[in-house]
């Protein structure tokens, strides 16, 4: 238990017991890992000498293609059966690593060369089974046919003067010009017994490796757990002349303990009255950011009205008002309106967590953006290129990407003008790269300038004049995505 008398005692052997600690997690990851390590490259080991292997094979077997080439193309006195036997007889003297030899069969099927089986020479072979009663020569023939470069088959049969059946793995190559399939095999557990001795002397030294970590592991801490003692003592020591320094000062404490009690009922009362104040102050600056965050993304939608409105009075003024300019005027006025009613809405509901995500098309909310601003950049002759490369559909807040977009074009205008760019033009592009759907907006107004790019994002930061910006339209885009992105 943890009393006076004991906590001399706990901390001399705290530290002790903390360095024990350790070591030995320390040496059992140590282990782990080199253990772990032994697994991954064990199998590198195996997976290495099989290619090794195999690349034996194929050397092998194209040592007798070239070796077959070679007579062919010096060959002046024998006959073409001559030559043939000549070649097949030499072929079955050829040996490689401890069990291995070649054969060939033509794509007949018959059996042309082979060192173990000369009574079946020149026999048709197709019915010849292995120990696990697969029609093996029909195999060989017919996969080199459909891969005449080479193909490896797995299969099973003797060794030379054994009577048990082992597995092997055997290259077969076509030679076309004889239509010979030319065979090499070499056995699994010949294979196998040596990654067995690589992996062994893996092992040896890797083990080798954690004795050595793990004396020196005991070594160290040992001398730590000396030391550790020794700094432990004095630390008692100390801690005897503090208690007796706290004894003599206890005393005074319970004098300041009888008016501590109402001192601290006084305190939590001001500080309830502190948290009220600020909870109250909390909620003014949210309704305040709201407020000021609701006439930013209203300004423009007020200011398409105003211009449908006098496009309106100009066009009655002239007696050019028709019933379908009226028509398109009121419908487009209604749309920025209802927008208007849908900002009010998403900014009401943007500090709701309860808020539901839905699965839209990144097309609708481009063109819903856009639609709300295409009459503004055109009263500017402003040129606003859409490009719609892959219509993905996400889950988020539809209509508060919508604003996002709307803030990034709105923003590229202002700068547009405000820069008197000639040939102004805006690009919104929607792509697909790396699993991952970009929007781009872009426009021809040379950029932000590089003192302002670590602020664009600061709430109330503005490149404009305090009539024409508030600075919240980036900040609120920014918290936007931030927000879908956490979410997802």
């Amino acid at each position: 238990m943890f009393t006076e008398k004991n906590i001399p005692r706990l901390i001399i052997l705290t530290p002790i017991l903390t360095v024990i600690l350790v070591a030995v997690f320390n040496i059992y990851f140590f282990v782990k890992n080199q253990n772990d390590y032994f697994e991954e490259e064990s199998i590198r080991v195996e997976d290495e000498y099989l290619k090794k292997q195999k690349n034996i094979l194929k050397k092998e077997v194209e040592y007798v293609i070239n070796y077959i080439e070679y007579h062919v193309k010096k060959n002046t006195k024998l006959s073409q059966e001559e030559l043939k036997d000549e070649v097949l007889r030499y072929i079955e003297t050829i040996r490689y690593e401890k069990h291995g030899y070649i054969w060939i069969h033509d794509t007949s099927y018959y059996l042309r060369a082979h060192p173990f089986r000369q009574k079946s020479l020149n026999t048709y072979d197709i019915d010849l089974k292995d120990a696990i009663g697969s029609f093996i020569i029909k195999e060989f023939v017919d996969k080199t046919l459909k891969n005449p470069n080479g193909v490896f088959i797995d299969y099973y049969w003797q060794k030379p003067k054994e009577i048990h059946f082992s597995k092997k793995l055997g290259f077969f190559k076509l030679y076309k010009k004889y239509n010979w399939v030319i065979g090499a095999g070499l056995y699994i557990d010949d294979i196998q017994k040596s990654i067995f001795e690589n992996k062994k002397l893996l092992e040896e030294r890797i083990n080798k490796y954690i004795r050595i970590v793990v004396v020196v592991s005991f070594f160290v801490m040992l001398i730590i757990g000396l030391i550790s003692f020794v700094m432990s003592k004095k630390i008692t020591e100390v801690f005897r002349k503090y208690k007796e320094n706290v004894k003599k000062k206890e005393l005074l404490l319970e004098d300041m303990n009888k008016n501590l009690e109402n001192k601290v009922k006084v305190a939590i009362v001001e500080a309830k009255k502190k948290d009220r104040a600020m909870l109250h102050q909390s909620r003014l600056a949210r309704m305040g950011t709201m407020l000021s965050m609701i006439a930013h993304q209203w300004r423009q939608p007020l200011s398409e009205v105003a211009g449908i409105l006098m496009e309106l009075e100009t066009a009655s003024k002239f007696k050019k008002a028709d019933d379908a300019m009226i028509q398109e005027s009121v419908k487009e006025s209604n749309r920025l309106i209802q927008f208007m009613s849908y900002t009010i809405d998403d900014f009401r509901n943007f500090f709701k967590p309860d808020k539901k995500k839905v699965y839209f098309y990144i097309e609708d909310s481009c063109f819903e953006a856009k639609s709300l601003i295409t009459a503004s950049v055109k009263s500017n002759n402003i040129k606003l290129n859409t490009n719609i490369k892959c219509n993905y559909e996400i889950y988020g807040y539809k209509g508060e990407f919508a604003q996002v977009l709307l803030n990034l074009m709105s923003n590229a205008k202002d700068i547009l003008i405000q820069r008197q760019i000639k040939n102004p033009r805006i690009d919104l592009e929607v792509d697909y790269i790396d699993g991952y759907a970009i929007v781009t907006v872009t426009d021809n107004a040379n950029g932000v300038e590089e003192e302002y790019l670590e602020q664009i994002f600061e709430p109330y930061f503005t490149t404009k004049s305090s009539s024409n910006g508030t600075g919240l339209g980036l900040y609120m885009s920014k918290m936007i995505i931030e927000r879908i992105w956490v979410e997802n």
